[in-house]
Parts: C-alpha cells; structure tokens; sequence
C-alpha cells in the first residue's frame, strides 16, 4: 500500500497558503458508506486508548476530513472520516484503521501541524493554555490585561481574555458575542449556562470563532471565566477552518494560574505603537500519546485463532493484522498464547512437523512513521534442545514467529517478550543470535494437536515457504504504557 504525500507548505510570508489534497479528499467523501456504524466498528474505536481516540480524530481533523471536535466519541462522522482517508490511500473501506494506516494517518497530520508551526504555550497574563501556529502568529501583545497573538499583517488574530469572579458574567459576553455584526453573520452558536459558549461567524471578510468557559465552582479560580477569539481571512478558510479546530480541540481555560487577573476590556480596539512586542512563551509539549508498535508475529491456526508468544502483563492488548484481539488461552510470561478475534476467516490447514532439520523463521519488521510491516525469512538449523532455542538473524519482533521445517509444516514458535522499550529494527538490520524457541511438541501440547514427524518428501525453499504461508502469517501491535 503507498501513502501519498499530501500535505505541502507554501509560504507563510504575506499570504498563508497550504497545499491540500482536495482531488484525493473529495473522492474520499465520495467513497465513504452511506451505512449505519455497525458494532466492529464501533469496538475497533473503543479498544484504543481516550488520548489515542482524540488523537486519530485530531489528525483527521488536519488533513480536512473530519469537521467535529476530538472527543473521543465514534459515530458516523468519524467513521466516514476515516473511510475518507482509506479511500485516498487505496486502502479497504473498513471504517477500522489497522495500526499501519494509523501511523501514516499521524504522520501526514504533523506534517500539516509543522507547516504551520502549531505548539501549545501558555499566557502568563490570562492563565490560558492553548495550542496555535506560531508561524502565523509570531507576535504576542498584552493591551489591558488582554493578550494577543497575530500575524505581522494583523490578518490573522488570537485574542485570550480573562475576567475574575467579580468581573465575569458569561451571559452577558454572550449576549455580546452572539449579537449579528452590522457587516457579517453569526453562522453557530450554543451555550450551556454557566458552563461555556460558542460563537461562530463572519464579519468584514474574516471568520471567528470563540469559546468561553467558566470556571466551575469548588476550583480555584471558581467564578473566573477565560476565553478566546480566533479571526481569520474568509479566503483563507480551506486551510485555517482546520487550524481553527485544533485551536478549539487544545483549549485549556485553567491550566495555569495567571500572573494577574485581566480585567475586561469595554471594547475590541487596535493595539497602540508604544505596546512591545514579546516573545512567546511556548510550553513544553505535553508527550503525544504512542501508537501502535509492532512488538511480536503470529500464526493463524484456526478462523479467529492466532497462535503467538508473549505475555499478557507486556501487551494487554494486542492488535492482530489491526485488529483488536483476546487472550483465549495461555498469555503466561515465557509461554505461549492463543489470541482470539476478528482475522484470519480461512487459514490452511495447521500440520505440526519436525524441529530437529533445518527450519524457515517468518518474522515481521518496520511498521513505523510511514512504513508498512514487512515479512521476512530467515534460515535457522535445527533448533537446540538444552536450552530450546534457534540461532537466526532475526528483527525486533519476533516473538511469536512460526518456524516451519522444509515441507512447509509448523515446526517450532520464537519465544520472549514483546520490545515496547525500543524502536524496532528496520528490514535487513538484524544480527544471528540466539532466540528461546517452543518446539513442536511443546505446540501439539499447548493445541492438543497431532504431529507428523515423517520426514519430508518435497524440501520446499525459504522463498516457496514464505509464499505459502504469508497469508497466515500475522503482525502483533501493542501499545506502549498499557503494561
């Protein structure tokens, strides 16, 4: 599957100007399905993490195929917004991103977030915490206790504000901001009393959109309300509709403690020359959440059934080919596991041989930023008995990698623990070395199989094996911190 690349900055002096994918999205949206959510769907969504959640919907977001917040929440939105971008890159329109995809997906979003600089930082004068593209707005400003972020033309704005409990009164702001500009329209707007609002419009050219909350009482700033306005050229809302989004998706009204408290400002005015321009004080990155890293391989034994090596207490839970699996059996460090889930509908038929000839290791490598898993093929003699291991050249991954012997049939399974720690190695980076390994009775035992041990009547190469299996051969995702 290739990946294209989508996303292209022009440059940001004068004009912003981005270039987005509109021929590759709009037959996205064209190819999403009409259906309702069904309930794999649906589960494929709920098995990731919450920040994993908000962090698909958010680089959904980036790219221009997904218009609602980044809540974390799956429905019909979201599932048509990933169809859109399986259909721009070539992929089945499953509605469900396998861990390959997910990866591409993150890295095409932070190419659209550096294009335009975008970083969360925090104002000292409202106590706000909030994300921008500090690209376009690299000047900051504080005019009577409100800051401001612009572009050095004044086209596009960022103003925070901060009123304390004596001063705030979310109503009446959004009365204010909710009232239709001479020269404009207010196109959104929703509140939930003394909880927060949002003022979407356009005025004089330019969109805006606002949001104000307020503090709730009980917390240390009860009664504070914080909010921002962002304002933008109409013109130039292809691009800044999605950057206006991500502003919404990151605020942080109460972060920080303000180093004073602003006072409200009667009225919108322009900043006056005497005012210094600052730099601005960028917060430390809060850390993205991980994705998936490929960490072990399986072997489909039976329609739904992956037959790996690995604990439970390393990789809780695993992906098998993207998809969300069980543990049906075993999961015991140092032992083998069965995992169960929706793969694999018509695997060979599984015959166990012998582990004392030579043997064919398929393992699985890469799998991150753009790369798609990779199955590679190793030769190995015949496997050691005191202690069980083979000695093979083999990557990152290779827990739960099957070895056949030469008649193509199961011979013996790569033991140990899943490498959440590190990056995986590349194809073609890895070293012989000595692997603990499951032999084939040991497999028979775990399956309540039968084994064949006859000697093999056609010796089948590495390449012949690799092709024969492959279908049944699977790559594990684990996600980091879920140990």
């Amino acid at each position: 599957m290739h990946f294209p690349n989508w996303l292209a900055a022009a440059t940001l002096c004068g004009s912003l100007a981005l270039a987005w994918p509109s021929t590759a999205l709009a037959q996205g949206a064209a190819a999403v399905s009409p259906a309702p959510v069904s309930d794999a769907q649906r589960a494929a969504f709920a098995a990731l993490p919450e920040a994993d959640r908000k962090a698909m919907q958010s680089a959904l977001v980036w790219l221009g195929l997904h218009n609602g917040s980044a809540d974390g929440s799956f429905g019909a939105r979201t599932r048509d917004s990933i169809q859109a971008f399986q259909a721009g890159v070539k992929a089945e329109l499953t509605g469900m991103l396998d861990a390959a995809q997910i990866a591409a997906l993150e890295s095409a979003a932070q190419k659209a977030r550096d294009a335009v600089g975008f970083k969360p930082f925090d104002d000292p004068a409202s106590g706000i915490r909030i994300g921008a593209p500090l690209k376009i707005l690299d000047r900051r400003s504080v005019v009577g206790g409100a800051a401001k972020l612009q572009k050095a033309d004044g086209s596009v704005t960022l103003e925070l504000r901060a009123f304390g409990a004596s001063d705030a009164d979310l109503a009446a702001l959004y009365a204010q901001a909710s009232a239709p500009p001479p020269d404009g329209k207010i196109v959104y707007k929703a509140m939930r009393p003394d909880i927060f609002f949002v003022v979407s419009g356009e005025a004089a050219g330019r969109r805006f959109y606002m949001r104000y909350e307020k503090a709730p009482a009980g917390s240390p700033n009860a009664g504070a309300v914080r909010g921002f306005r962002f304002a933008y050229p109409a013109a130039q809302a292809g691009a800044l509709d999605r950057v206006s989004l991500a502003i919404a998706d990151s605020f942080a009204p109460f972060a920080a403690a303000p180093t004073t408290v602003a006072a409200p400002a009667p009225s919108p005015r322009p900043i006056p020359s005497a005012v210094s321009v600052t730099p601005l004080a960028v917060a430390a990155p809060s850390a993205a959440p991980a994705g998936p890293i490929l960490s072990a391989t399986g072997l489909i034994v039976a329609p739904g059934q992956a037959l790996s090596a690995f604990s439970r207490d390393q990789c809780p839970n695993p992906l098998v080919d993207g998809k969300p699996a069980t543990f049906l059996r075993g999961g015991d460090s140092g032992g083998l596991t069965l995992l169960g889930g929706n793969f694999g509908s018509s695997p060979s038929p599984l015959t166990l041989g012998d582990d004392s000839g030579e043997l064919v290791i398929l393992s699985y490598a890469g799998g991150r930023d753009k790369e798609l898993p990779t199955l590679q093929a190793a030769a190995a003699p015949a496997m050691e008995t005191a202690p069980r291991r083979l000695l093979a050249a083999l990557p990152g991954a290779a827990p739960g990698s099957p070895a056949f012997d030469r008649a193509g049939r199961l011979a013996a399974m790569v033991g140990g623990e899943p490498p959440l720690g590190r990056a995986n190695q590349r194809p073609g980076l890895s070293f012989v070395s000595p692997h603990e390994a499951f032999g084939a009775a040991q497999i028979a035992a775990f399956l309540g199989a039968s084994r064949d041990p006859a000697p093999a009547e056609a010796v089948q190469s590495a390449g012949q094996i690799a092709r024969a299996k492959a279908r049944q051969v699977v790559a594990i995702f684990c996600l980091p911190g879920n140990k």
